[in-house]
């Protein structure tokens, strides 16, 4: 074990609150080609748009756990969201231990006379992100030269109504275990009376970064807007 050291860096080792591995954006706009049949204002001016972003979650435990790691937190875990159960489970709790429950929990450094876990900060990725926003707009010309337009828009945020849960430092609460079970000082499961929600997301991306309801990532929302052209 690692002397009581409160300045030692290696207890600040990982990875960055904010690692998004992967991030793919593609914005597309297509003009519809206008048809010589029927009125023009009807077949021409029409404008499909859309922005699609997809990425990797980020980090959720900013500062160095007081637990261990004794296993494998996402093996038998669904990921599946349950209104029932309020959010969706993401890391499994019994991977874990305390060292100040139990001496037959492997603990790392020792501070303030009592040990710290052996997890590092940020080992472990929160929830992705994926959504679909897509556009339908009408130019209308009210000039002769088609300087002056009114522009019609239908806008369409999260077409496909995924469920995008929160993400990045803080949001997979993992303070403290809300008790332990055995003599290995296993963090509480689940479905046990006493669990108190470690790894247990249970908001969206949206609402968690301040912006709920018409935030990125919230449930299927729409828009109709009239917008002048000069």
């Amino acid at each position: 074990m690692i002397a009581d050291d409160a300045y030692n860096i290696k207890r600040d080792y990982g990875n960055g609150d904010y690692d998004t591995r992967h991030l793919f954006t593609l914005g597309a706009t297509y003009d519809v080609p206008g048809s010589s049949r029927g009125p023009r204002f009807l077949t021409h001016g029409w404008q499909l748009s859309s922005l699609m972003n997809w990425h990797t979650g980020q980090p959720y435990d900013a500062s160095i756990s007081k637990l261990s790691l004794v296993g494998d937190p996402f093996k038998g875990v669904s990921h599946s969201f349950s209104a029932a159960n309020g959010g969706t489970l993401w890391i499994d709790p019994t991977a874990f231990c305390d060292p100040t429950a139990s001496p037959s929990c492997p603990s790392g450094p020792i501070v303030a006379g009592k040990p710290l876990g052996n997890l590092s900060r940020n080992k472990f990725h929160g929830p992705g992100y994926g959504a679909v926003d897509f556009s339908i707009l009408k130019n209308i010309p009210i000039d002769k030269n088609e300087r002056y337009k009114v522009q019609l828009r239908a806008e369409m945020f999260n077409l496909f109504n995924r469920v995008n849960l929160q993400s990045g430092p803080g949001s997979v609460p993992t303070g403290g275990c809300g008790g332990t079970s055995g003599n290995a000082g296993r963090c509480l499961p689940f479905n046990d009376p006493n669990y108190s929600g470690f790894g247990l997301v249970s908001d969206t991306i949206g609402d968690f970064n301040g912006a709920p309801g018409i935030g990125p990532g919230e449930a299927f929302n729409m828009q109709l807007a009239i917008k002048i052209i000069f």
